[in-house]
């Protein structure tokens, strides 16, 4: 049994890292199925902020102001033809806006211990992102949170009262800092067992040639490993 570890940095405002945490989730799915049933697969999200000063708004509004209104329908096109690929139907009539209490609530998953904490962490990302995009959410409120909270397994009453505390904050605001002190300036960003580094939504194929990968580095090392405590028996 082998333990692979992935560090998935995200915003959950960013359309390509809900696809791209769609497409992780299947892959290990596969990985699991035909590669290492009973290896364990911990995937801890890191905290990114594409834009820490953002106001909320409605969805419509800001896509406006960046690309032009002129573009708007285009746009708009493009997220929905894209998204069809992976089961995703988007909706324009979220609210954006400041993402850090999305990234709190995520510090309560992080509470839990080994993996319920990863799988919770998990099922919390996509539940979050869930909302934000297919269900005209507002990524700002604490209703609409407690509400993804309570769907990915976690008390509503607890989540909110963790948001109303302002708890998280600093874990957020270290996590931010640490991928800005790493070089990233882009998300999604995942790291596997610390080494290989993938940026972007890629392939399903992709993350799983990587998981993989991280296998076989983790037998080599495991393999190199005992062999060092055998020779330095006396």
């Amino acid at each position: 049994m082998i333990t692979l570890s992935i560090k998935a940095v995200f915003d959950p405002v960013c359309p390509w890292c809900y696809v791209g945490a769609l497409r992780l989730t299947r892959a290990i799915d596969v990985y699991r199925k035909t590669v290492g049933a009973n290896d364990i697969i911990n995937i801890v999200w890191h905290s990114y902020q594409i834009d820490p000063d953002a106001v909320a708004q409605p969805l419509v509004e800001k896509m406006a102001s960046r690309f032009g209104r002129e573009h708007l329908s285009r746009m708009q096109e493009q997220l929905l033809d894209m998204g069809k690929r992976d089961g995703i139907k988007f909706s324009f009539e979220s609210t954006v806006g400041n993402t850090q209490n999305a990234h709190r609530l995520l510090q309560l998953a992080k509470m839990k211990k080994g993996s319920e904490m990863e799988q919770l962490s998990t099922r919390l990302v996509l539940e979050i992102m869930r909302m934000y995009f297919e269900q005209g959410g507002d990524i700002t409120s604490i209703r609409d949170l407690g509400l993804a909270a309570e769907r990915a397994g976690i008390d509503r009453s607890e989540a909110i009262a963790w948001l109303i505390d302002g708890r998280g904050t600093d874990e957020v605001c270290g996590e931010v800092e640490e991928a800005q002190r790493m070089g990233i300036r882009g998300v999604p960003w995942y790291g596997f067992n610390g080494r290989a580094v993938v940026n972007g939504a890629v392939e399903e194929s992709v993350f799983l040639n990587n998981l993989i990968l991280a296998r076989e580095d983790a037998l080599k090392a495991v393999t190199s490993s005992s062999t060092i405590s055998l020779n330095c028996q006396g």
